[in-house]
């Protein structure tokens, strides 16, 4: 196996990347205004940044970015800033850009459309860079101290009088992500995967586009050994129409309306490994229009859903709607859309058929000091083997005031009976997701809360602070609880490229209904972070993430109480190699059932044979987690033994 592994990378490494012609997109920047990616091509030198909030290596790596711009906007150089917060997250991204002053072009990329293009693992942060010529001339995956030096080099040699290549009618983009595991828990092996102890998942993407046109397929072959088992599929398929004015999709696709409240399918972000992508995508086709201030939009297809959750049974889901939007660049948009679906039995809630209705308004530029954005939601729902049909509402509001170096950012959610298989509304906690994710109720279906956030930010010292308060009243009939959350923290540069990062809170959720045993109780938590540059190339990264759960219900006389801690201590050597050691604990009974195991030991070493390339093992245990996409929350098993997982791109 590590035969045939490293013979691939001789062979993808040797072979250099064609230069692509880039794939147009239309997105609107944070004040609703639209930009069309051919406005800049073959005149100036573009870095294309994919980034999300949440993402703490994009977020470090933005400062460079800013100072790139300042230094070579005059020059040619244009940055576009592609923010792939989804629903959950969405209403951070004008508040983090004000607070450091940021004056490059962020876009909003909310389905991650564009970034699936581009990158078909959708993995953070991805930076493109694309020379005079209008060609893709660079690709750096990750982010680690040091590797903007190398961007800054490569920008510098894009910015000189460059040769000009041939234009390609048909550009070709092949995607190959690899991944081999084998699980040394023979207690596993034995009981879970039927005495196979190793298993083989490869993803091979293929895209070609031709002027407007562009067509893509996704190969997977997820094989098991032994005794072998196999399963080849043409996962994902799709054709695209791409028009400043009028793009059209047929096929896989993600798709949310507005922030989620009426249907959100997102693409999760890969974090461990490609075992933990959740790839849910409606089946069918899309498509919008636009003219002057009126746009509209129109989807539908299906959604193939496991019926047993075991590998069983695969049945469709359908969903359709479509929306009409009203903008107004310097002003703001209205929208009004419309969300179908019809439903096989078997669904985690029970729901049969859903129909929903929203509208939209959002202000993105208030005198540059504030933004508003408000969602409202009807919902009517039937559910299997219950005669009367629910009425449902959601509605959720945003607000953020910009004053200097202050910013303050409020949010506000009331959902009765909104609880759907396929939307994912803003969580108000969207932040702290690690911490509380495994705290997650699915019966949370009558929910009003807010959430306040306070930054300030101290430009001389390189130094921010921040604090967040969130309260939510959960109040069902048969469950009530109550959840408040208050976090704050502290955030400091150094160095040019050293970073800290210190943040501790409490979460305090009461209830009485045993429903909620895993989750009512008192926890506290903290995280910490530090990126140190010791030389030019050489760094070191250290991060540790704790959480203490208190329980205050009483089940069979026992409260239930755990800790749980994540860390990781990483060395990079810029741009080569990544060396990362990694240690979990937890006394969570759940995990402590399942495997009887609380200390999980792990290493991993990553190679980079180009910024586009890499190869990473890992040997060691890793004690799994809650991972969210498009609705769906889903406990990934603890893991141990071997896995080696690999990306060529060319």
């Amino acid at each position: 196996m590590l035969a045939l592994v490293f013979s691939a990378i001789l062979i993808f490494s040797a072979v250099p990347a064609l230069a692509q012609k880039p794939i147009d997109f239309t997105l609107q920047d944070m004040d609703g205004n639209p930009v069309n990616l051919n406005d800049f091509l073959g005149k100036n030198v573009i870095l294309i940044d994919f980034w999300a909030t949440w993402c703490v290596p994009c977020v470090k790596e933005l400062a460079h970015f800013q100072r790139f711009h300042e230094a070579y906007k005059d020059k040619g150089l244009v940055v576009l800033a592609l923010s792939e917060d989804g629903p959950e997250s969405t209403a951070l991204v004008k508040p983090f850009a004000k607070r450091y002053n940021y004056s490059f072009t962020i876009l909003l990329d909310s389905e991650s459309r564009v970034l699936a293009l581009y990158n078909p693992r959708v993995v953070l942060p991805y930076t493109l860079l694309i020379d005079r010529s209008g060609r893709i001339a660079k690709v750096h995956q990750g982010y680690s101290l040091g590797d903007e030096k190398k961007i800054e080099e490569e920008i510098l040699d894009l910015l000189e009088p460059q040769e000009t290549t041939a234009e390609r009618k048909i550009s070709i983009s092949l995607n190959e992500a690899f991944l081999f595991r084998y699980f040394s828990d023979q207690d596993y092996v034995r009981s879970v995967r039927g005495g196979r102890e190793s298993q083989i998942i490869n993803r091979l993407d293929l895209t070609a586009a031709t002027g407007a046109f562009l067509i893509g397929g996704r190969a997977d072959a997820d094989l098991d050994f032994s005794p072998s088992q196999g399963n080849y599929s043409l996962a994902k398929k799709f054709l695209e129409y791409n028009a400043k004015r009028l793009h059209v999709r047929l096929g896989d696709y993600y798709y949310t309306v507005g922030r989620g409240l009426a249907f959100s399918l997102l693409k999760t972000f890969e974090k461990e490994g490609l075992e933990y992508i959740i790839d849910t995508t409606v089946t069918g086709g899309k498509a919008s229009v636009s003219a002057k201030n009126l746009s509209a939009e129109a989807f539908g297809g299906w959604i193939d859903r496991d019926s047993s959750g075991e590998g069983g049974e695969i049945v469709r889901d359908a969903v359709f709607g479509g929306g009409l939007n009203w903008s107004k660049p310097g002003l703001g948009g209205l929208k009004f859309s419309f969300v179908g679906s019809e439903l096989k039995p078997g669904t985690t809630l029970g729901h049969k058929s859903v129909t929903m209705e929203s509208v939209a308004l959002d202000i993105p530029n208030i005198g540059d000091k504030a933004k508003v954005y408000g969602e409202f939601v009807l919902a009517q729902k039937k559910k299997y083997y219950e005669a009367d049909r629910l009425a449902g509402h959601g509605v959720y509001l945003e607000s953020s005031v910009f004053l200097k170096n202050l910013t303050l950012l409020f949010e506000f959610k009331d959902y009765k009976n909104l609880d759907f298989e396929y939307n994912r509304p803003p969580l108000l906690e969207s932040e702290q997701i690690p911490i509380m994710a495994s705290q997650y109720a699915n019966i949370s279906n009558d929910i009003t809360g807010a959430s306040a956030r306070i930054d300030y930010y101290f430009p001389a010292a390189s130094t921010l602070l921040f604090g967040k308060a969130i309260y939510l009243d959960d109040n069902p009939g048969y469950a009530p609880r109550t959840i408040a959350h208050l976090f704050a923290g502290i955030e400091k540069k150094f160095k040019e490229t050293g970073w800290w990062t210190v943040l501790a809170g409490i979460r305090q959720e009461n209830a009485s209904s045993l429903v909620f045993y895993y989750t009512a109780g008192r926890t506290l938590h903290f995280q910490a972070n530090l990126s140190y540059p010791i030389t030019h190339k050489l760094s070191l990264e250290a991060d540790i993430e704790n959480k203490d759960f208190s329980g205050r219900l009483n089940f069979g006389g026992k409260f239930l109480t755990y800790h749980e801690t994540r860390s990781y201590l990483s060395f990079c050597y810029s741009p080569t190699l990544i060396l990362t050691l990694f240690y979990d604990r937890t006394t969570d009974p759940e995990i402590l059932t399942y495997k009887d195991q609380k200390n999980w030991f792990g290493g991993q070493i990553e190679i980079k044979f180009s910024q586009a390339n890499f190869i990473r093992i890992f040997m060691g245990s890793n004690k799994g987690g809650v991972k969210c996409a498009g609705g769906v929350c889903k406990f990934f098993p603890p893991f141990q033994g071997v896995r080696i997982d690999s990306v060529f791109r060319f």
